[in-house]
């Protein structure tokens, strides 16, 4: 008995301890002739549903590399036991080009999304 209680408690704990695993984005830019952009601005933001005018909830903004590829790292924003990250809007734009996109992004995994820009 005393071994199955000890053997019990070394589950829980070895469960209870489990590393967050990394919760990413990764956004590649495209044109119209499926050419990756580099430099691009992505933007990607949640507005609240149904307001007018409203400040993003949620907010975040780089460039693209050589590769037309921005990563985006979420593991400050997604905690362990929390149900789903965030649905996010994609605005990329580049001198007269743009486009935007939508992406959901899944807890501890790569989130990606290619985004056509015209």
């Amino acid at each position: 008995m005393k071994n199955i209680l000890i053997l019990s408690l070394f589950v829980i704990a070895a469960l209870g301890c489990r590393k967050k695993k990394d919760t990413i984005v990764e956004i590649t830019i495209k044109n119209e002739v499926n050419e990756v952009v580099s430099s691009a601005s992505v933007k990607l933001l949640t507005l609240p549903p149904y307001e007018q005018n409203a400040v993003p909830v949620l907010e975040m903004e780089g460039t693209t590399d050589i590769n037309g590829v921005i990563r985006f790292n979420f593991n400050d924003v997604y905690q362990l036991g929390q149900a789903g990250v965030a649905v996010l809007n994609i605005e990329a734009v580049k001198s007269d080009l743009d486009g935007t996109g939508i992406i959901k992004i899944e807890q501890e995994k790569v989130s990606t999304k290619v985004v056509f820009i015209d």
